[in-house]
């Protein structure tokens, strides 16, 4: 998949978690936005079954951690995509 496409994708998710509320900026602050851990560990799992790539748990764990925006989970599943 396209960077680009992935990164829609990754935003159309969000602003579903977020009810349709679509007008955010992808470096935005997922704290901000109203997405807690549990929201953006979700979040990850379910792009990962929808673009069919597998993560380590480690790597998940690293993600959890310091994913703080749209961007860093698309720049994160880029990379997994990878392996």
């Amino acid at each position: 998949m396209k960077e680009a496409a992935l990164r829609a994708v990754v935003h159309r998710y969000i602003s579903r978690l977020l009810e349709g509320r679509d007008d955010f900026d992808d470096n935005a602050s997922l704290a901000q936005l109203g997405l807690d851990k549990k929201d953006i560990e979700e979040l990850i799992f379910h792009l990962e079954d929808e673009l069919g790539v597998t993560a380590f748990t480690d790597e998940e764990d690293q993600m959890l951690n310091s994913a703080k925006t749209a961007n860093d989970i698309s720049r994160f599943l880029i990379q997994i995509s990878r392996h």
